[in-house]
């Protein structure tokens, strides 16, 4: 029996079933932004940073969920940075705009995942 299984469970927390389908998507959204700004260097390097962020999580926040908060808070500052880089950049394409209406489900994941993760920190 892990830790996570001895925990009262989050009260808002969807079925199990709900997250793997939900991560895929979200990591088809965050690849399609990847690649429609292949040619922006700094926002690849912002997204690429952000998507290390999301794999350590994971291991991190089996180790530890008040840990894991600090990553998911990297992730969320990562991810916003992305969404303000996408909207204000007109220079070199003026669909960028587009692109971050693309992104922002990820984001809304992200905080609705630090909710969960900051109720668990708390109460486990």
């Amino acid at each position: 029996m892990s830790w996570f299984d001895k925990c009262k469970r989050v009260p808002w927390q969807p079925p199990n079933a709900v997250f793997k389908y939900v991560w895929p998507i979200l990591y088809f959204i965050y690849g399609l932004v990847m690649f429609l700004q292949r040619s922006n260097p700094s926002i690849r390097i912002i997204l690429i940073i952000g998507l290390l962020l999301n794999l350590i999580w994971v291991p991190v926040y089996v180790w530890s969920t008040k840990t894991a908060l600090i990553v998911l808070s990297m992730m969320i500052a990562t991810a916003v940075y992305t969404e303000l880089l996408l909207y204000g950049d007109d220079t070199a394409n003026k669909r960028t705009w587009k692109h971050s209406i693309l992104f922002a489900p990820y984001i809304a994941w992200l905080l609705f995942a630090f909710s969960l993760n900051a109720y668990l920190a708390v109460n486990c």
